[in-house]
């Protein structure tokens, strides 16, 4: 039987949103996320960070501190996260090798593909928890439900533009809510 995932954007869903997170000391876990993740892992969920993280590509920082970055965001979540996926391109900007189209960069759906077949997932039965348009998109094109956190970089529902979410939720303790546990 094929797993369910809770896919996560990780800046704005997990820990406080900055324009660039260049060390590990800046990340900052929002309040309540380890316990809603342990909830969604306690339902039977995969727990999947999909991230764009185009400052590798623009030279802010490199993958041995995203890494540990990510040793951090994993402490601050308990262990939970099964993985964590990152798109270091950015389709015009940074090092040459990296600053190209890419079919992993959000709104594109690679990471989630990638991650599917990593993993065995059934993607009709997972969730997405963005706070963006790219993320939305990314989750329906390929048949994933999305939630959209309502956070400091849209703090109106009303302002949204684009394809819209199956819910609207103030953070990652209510997107959870949504969660179904395996019957």
């Amino acid at each position: 039987m094929k797993s369910r995932a809770l896919f996560l954007d990780r800046d704005g869903v997990l820990n406080r949103e900055r324009s660039f997170i260049t060390s590990p000391e800046e990340l900052e876990i929002l309040p309540g996320v380890p316990e809603s993740l342990a909830t969604a892992h306690d339902m039977g969920f995969r727990l999947i960070v999909v991230s764009n993280q185009s400052g590798i590509a623009r030279g802010l920082f490199d993958f041995e501190v995203l890494a540990q970055i990510h040793a951090r965001l994993q402490q601050g979540c308990q262990g939970l996260l099964d993985a964590i996926y990152v798109c270091p391109h950015h389709p015009s900007e940074g090092i040459e090798a990296l600053a190209h189209a890419c079919t992993c960069r959000k709104p594109a759906s690679g990471m989630l593909l990638r991650a599917a077949r990593e993993w065995d997932l059934d993607l009709s039965a997972s969730l997405l928890v963005g706070d963006a348009p790219r993320d939305i998109h990314a989750a329906h094109a390929v048949g994933v439900k999305a939630i959209c956190v309502l956070g400091e970089k849209m703090p109106h529902e009303d302002q949204w533009i684009g394809e819209r979410p199956e819910a609207f939720v103030a953070d990652l303790a209510e997107a959870v809510t949504w969660l179904k546990p395996v019957a």
